[in-house]
C-alpha cells in the first residue's frame, strides 16, 4: 500500500536536509507503577493498524516521495522494553529513520522506577496530531485491561492528511489580507545567533525545566488581571532573557518567529487523522532599557493580539499552497529546500496534555511533558508544554556538554523572569 506525501511531509523532511532540526516529536511520562507490558505493547500494534501512515517507510517511486506499507516483522520496532536506565536515555532523544520506518517508537523502562519515552516522526504530525495519537493509545491500552479491546485493531484510519480545509475556513478578502500583510510574515531566519559554543563532542539533549503548580497558577493568575495569556508572558520571558543574553541590539531589533496551531481556524478538531497543521508567525516585541516585566508582557500581549487579528499563520499556509499549486510537488518541494530560512531562535508552545486522557489503567501517569524536534547548532528553541498544572521548559540541541549547561542556565532565567 502507498500514501501520498503531504506538503508538510515535505517540508519537516526538508527541515534536516537544510540543517535546521532532526524532525522529531518526542514524549517522556513517568509512572507511578509498571503497566502491563504485553497489553502496552498490543496497544501500539494496534495504533498501527487504525493509523496506518505510521506503519510506512518513506521512498522515492517514480520520481515522487511516497509512505510505502511495511512488512509485519518490522512493525516490531515500534515497541522495546528496557531495564537498562542508560539505554532508556537514549531513547530520549531517539531518532526515527523515516526511510526504514515504523514512523513511531515507544520504550518502556522497567525496573526500579517506570517510565515511557515516545517519539514519532514529525513528516507525519505536528505537536498537537502527536498528543491526539498518546490519548488514542492510551484509550486503547485502557480497553484492553478492561477486556473491552480484544480482537484487533479499531476500524483503520487513512484519513485526509493536508490543509485544503483551514484554507476553506476563509474567504478571499481575508486570504488576500493574510497574504500580502504583516500577518503573512513566516519564513526569516533573523540576524540574532544563540551563544553557543563552538564546535565540541556534538550529542542529542533534552533539556528541561519544571514550572511547579502553584507557581503556574499565580502566572496564570498575573497574566488573567493584565488580560494577557500564559504564553504572551513566556514569550515576555524569551524575549527578556534573550535581550540580556545578545545584549542591546536585541532590545529593538530581535524577531523571534513562533509556532501556530492552525486547528484553531476549524469548527471541527476531532482527530480523524495524522498530519502536520502547523504554520508560523514572526513576533517583534520591542523593548526598552530597565522596563519591568509587566511593561514587556503587555507589549507581546499587544504584538500577539495584532497578529491574531491578522489571522496568524494562515499567510505561511497560502504561500505553500500556491507554490504547490503553481509547480506541481517535486518542483515546489525543489524550490521549497532551496528557499528555506530556518529561524537561528524561536519558540514553541505546544500546550496541555490533558492528564484526564493521558492515563493508562491500573498506572497514573505522574509527569509527562511533549517537546519538538532537536536542532543543529546554532539554532535555538524554547518549548513550552504543561501537565497537570506544571509547565515544563525545553530546549533540545546537538551540542557540546557546554552548551547543555548554558541552556540549562537559561532556562533557569526564563523560569526566574516567569515567578511573578
Amino acid at each position: 500500500m502507498r500514501y501520498r506525501t503531504e506538503i508538510f511531509d515535505l517540508m519537516q523532511w526538508h527541515y534536516e536536509a537544510t540543517g535546521f532540526n532532526d524532525h522529531q516529536v518526542h514524549c517522556l511520562m513517568t509512572l507511578s507503577s509498571p503497566p502491563d507490558e504485553a497489553a502496552l505493547k498490543k496497544a501500539v500494534q494496534f495504533s498501527l493498524g487504525a493509523m496506518p501512515i505510521l506503519a510506512t517507510k518513506y521512498a522515492s517511486l517514480e520520481g515522487r516521495a511516497a509512505w510505502v506499507s511495511l512488512e509485519s516483522p518490522d512493525l516490531e520496532r515500534a515497541f522495546v522494553a528496557t531495564g537498562d536506565e542508560a539505554v532508556f536515555e537514549s531513547e530520549r532523544t531517539f531518532r526515527i529513520r523515516e526511510e526504514v520506518g515504523p514512523q513511531v517508537r515507544f520504550c518502556l523502562l522497567r525496573g526500579k522506577r517506570s517510565a515511557l519515552a515516545v517519539t514519532m516522526n514529525h513528516m507525519i504530525a505536528d505537536g498537537s496530531g502527536f498528543k491526539d495519537y498518546l490519548y488514542s493509545v492510551c484509550e486503547t491500552y485502557s480497553g484492553i485491561m478492561r477486556g473491552e479491546q480484544t480482537d484487533g485493531p479499531p476500524a483503520a484510519n487513512g484519513g485526509y492528511r493536508g490543509f485544503d480545509d483551514v484554507l476553506r475556513a476563509f474567504g478571499p478578502i481575508s486570504k488576500a489580507a493574510a497574504f500580502l500583510g504583516a500577518g503573512g510574515a513566516s519564513n526569516e531566519e533573523g540576524g540574532f545567533i544563540f551563544p553557543l559554543e563552538a564546535g565540541g563532542e556534538l550529542k542529542p539533549f533534552i533539556a528541561t525545566r519544571t514550572m511547579a503548580g502553584e507557581k503556574v497558577a499565580r502566572l496564570r493568575e498575573h497574566c488573567r488581571g493584565r488580560g494577557a495569556t500564559l504564553n504572551d508572558a513566556a514569550l515576555a520571558a524569551f524575549y527578556r532573557v534573550l535581550a540580556r543574553r545578545l545584549g542591546p541590539s536585541a532590545l529593538d531589533g530581535l524577531q523571534i518567529p513562533i509556532m501556530v496551531d492552525m486547528r484553531r481556524y476549524l469548527r471541527n478538531r476531532e482527530f480523524p487523522s495524522l498530519r502536520n497543521l502547523s504554520s508560523t508567525a514572526i513576533t517583534l516585541v520591542r523593548q526598552s532599557a530597565g522596563e519591568t516585566f509587566d511593561e514587556t508582557l503587555l507589549k507581546a500581549k499587544a504584538n500577539m493580539d495584532g497578529l491574531k487579528r491578522r489571522r496568524i499563520g494562515l499567510g505561511g499556509f497560502l504561500k505553500l499552497s500556491l507554490l504547490f499549486s503553481v509547480f506541481g510537488e517535486a518542483m515546489a518541494s525543489r524550490l521549497l529546500g532551496r528557499g528555506l530560512r530556518n529561524p537561528l531562535i524561536c519558540m514553541t508552545n505546544i500546550g496541555e496534555l490533558d492528564s484526564t486522557k493521558l492515563a493508562f489503567e491500573g498506572t497514573r501517569v505522574e509527569s509527562a511533558y511533549v517537546c519538538g524536534s532537536i536542532k543543529h547548532k546554532p539554532h535555538f528553541q524554547l518549548a513550552l508544554s504543561g501537565f497537570g498544572g506544571t509547565v515544563t521548559l525545553s530546549s533540545n540541541l546537538y551540542g557540546s556538554p557546554a552548551d547543555r549547561a548554558t541552556i540549562d542556565d537559561f532556562l533557569r532565567e526564563v523560569e526566574e523572569e516567569l515567578s511573578v
